[in-house]
């Protein structure tokens, strides 16, 4: 050993001789948490107390001490960041030989999310393999990485350690349709579970030992059926995944009014005590309050609270229905008549029924006239949006009677003094051949494109009804035992009812100078 330096005196740490490899004597360090990899990468995010929790978690499923999380919030929460964007990067930051899988509604949102994240990954120091950096698909240098696809799309050809499932349903109408909702059923079944690493493996003695297997599911709930309900009816089979459920509702609620789990998952309580807001750096209680107004119980219970419910019977409530407020000698003073149709005949006993709906839009005298079709809309002083509804009636017909119907109405009507603005025909099914048979003789009629389905329409409109924004004459008896009914039985009542609804509230926004919404609130993320 002569004329080399010892270990304790040697600065070089190769005991005297150049260029020979020693082991580190410093202690390995401990990995970085989340909260600090998120201020690194994304230095301006808000750490607010929801996000906290959130945080905690992941952490705890990046520890591989939590392999099974569901978590429930509000829309435009900021939820898709953390767990899809932000979450990958620091899961194959610690881990960059294994994948991480993302999964959404669509193809181009997962890759949306993947791209993000490989920008996170890069900005905190981190290579990728340079020949494979594509959005959908892309490389650590350890050949591990991050894949990404619509719910409906192939995983085939990679196994994953990390599943992140944000947002698999579009909308509404996917979260309520039987077909697509079992779509997703068997998508989860045949594809993204197979495709998971397995939950443990055999140790180098024989024994088994836990492996880094985890599944996180983050939506806000649209329906009372969808894959969360259905995942939470699975722990009561034989094969119970043990979930945690970090459950958000806008507002806070009390423990008794919170859905019930099964024995087998786990609820994180909620720190807030009821009627708090869950983010009011974001969504102060007053904000949340307005959306409730405009939303109505079924979808803020549904969207913000985390509660959905059976549509049956809950979209238009009994005790909302309410009659024509009393005015002075009984005078009432319409700005705009609106007769909607919704018009399926086939000159049949089986055929569906044709729905006739006569609603007003008020005009106080604060209000004054609203501008008719064509004429100039200035702005006007505000006042509130009231609509009633004077008549309704459903009668089969076929085309000739539907025609012969449709004049004699206008023409009662005009007795009346109450010719309508507006006949509006759905311009669908046999919409067209009346709008084409009556154009020139009726003035005012206006085809109508229908957006969305039905129950999307009674949805949009159940907040004025609830409000008591819309009223009901007794000649409207027909279509309020059918709202209350709704969507059992018959449709047509309150479609020609909403589509005359909605058209109304349009034009009673335009002339306050303001842009009436495109489409409902709810629809928003």
């Amino acid at each position: 050993m002569s004329g080399l330096l010892l270990p304790e005196t040697d600065p070089w740490g190769d005991a005297g001789l150049l260029h020979l490899p020693v082991a580190s004597a410093s202690a390995p360090q401990d990995p970085q948490s989340l909260r600090a990899f998120i201020a690194e990468a994304y230095p301006r995010y808000g750490f607010h107390r929801w996000a906290e929790l959130l945080i905690e978690l992941l952490q705890q499923v990046a520890d591989g001490q939590l392999s099974r999380l569901i978590v429930t919030c509000p829309p435009r929460l900021g939820k898709s960041l953390l767990v899809s964007k932000l979450f990958p990067a620091y899961f194959l930051q610690r881990y960059p030989h294994l994948f991480a899988a993302i999964a959404s509604y669509s193809a181009e949102l997962a890759y949306a999310h993947s791209r993000e994240a490989r920008h996170f990954y890069r900005v905190t120091g981190h290579l990728l393999a340079r020949d494979s950096a594509a959005v959908g698909n892309w490389l650590t240098r350890q050949r591990g990485g991050c894949i990404a696809a619509g719910v409906d799309g192939p995983f085939t050809g990679k196994g994953y350690s990390l599943g992140i499932i944000d947002d698999p349903y579009k909308g509404p109408g996917d979260a309520a349709s039987p077909a697509l909702r079992q779509k997703l059923i068997d998508w989860l079944r045949s594809v993204w579970l197979t495709r998971a690493e397995p939950a443990s493996v055999l140790g180098p003695d024989g024994q088994e030992q836990p492996n880094l297997s985890a599944q996180v599911i983050v939506l806000t709930r649209w329906d009372h059926q969808d894959v969360v309900a259905w995942l939470l009816e699975q722990e009561l089979g034989e094969a119970p995944q043990d979930w945690t459920l970090l459950d958000l509702p806008a507002i806070a609620e009390p423990t008794s009014q919170r859905p019930k789990l099964p024995p087998t998952c786990t609820l994180i309580p909620d720190w807030r005590l009821p009627g708090e807001a869950l983010c009011p750096e974001r969504f102060p209680l007053p904000e949340l309050l307005k959306i409730r107004a405009r939303l109505g119980a079924y979808w803020w219970a549904a969207l913000y609270q985390q509660r959905p419910s059976p549509a049956t019977g809950s979209i238009f409530l009994r005790h909302w229905i309410r009659g024509p407020e009393a005015r002075p000698h009984g005078e009432r003073n319409y700005a705009l008549l609106a007769l909607s149709c919704d018009l399926s005949f086939k000159g049949e006993a089986e055929s569906d029924y044709c729905g006739f709906c006569l609603a007003g839009l008020l005009a106080p005298a604060a209000r004054g006239a609203i501008p008719r079709s064509g004429e100039s809309e200035a702005p006007m002083p505000q006042a509130e949006l009231e609509i009633e509804v004077l008549w309704a009636a459903r009668h089969r017909f076929g085309l000739p009677e539907v025609i012969r119907f449709l004049l004699g109405c206008l023409e009662t009507l005009e007795q009346q003094g109450l010719r309508p603005n507006a006949v509006l025909i759905e311009d669908a099914a046999n919409g067209p051949a009346v709008l084409q048979t009556l154009r020139r003789r009726v003035p005012g009629m206006l085809p109508i494109t229908a957006r969305g389905s039905k129950e999307t329409r009674a949805h949009a409109v159940a907040p004025l009804v609830e409000a008591g924004q819309i009223r009901f004459h007794h000649r409207a008896q027909p279509l309020v035992e059918e709202a209350i009914r709704f969507p059992r039985g018959s449709k047509d009542l309150v479609d020609a009812f909403c589509h005359g609804a909605l058209w109304l509230e349009g034009r009673y926004w335009r002339a306050q100078g303001l842009q009436p919404l495109a489409a409902p609130l709810l629809i928003c993320r």
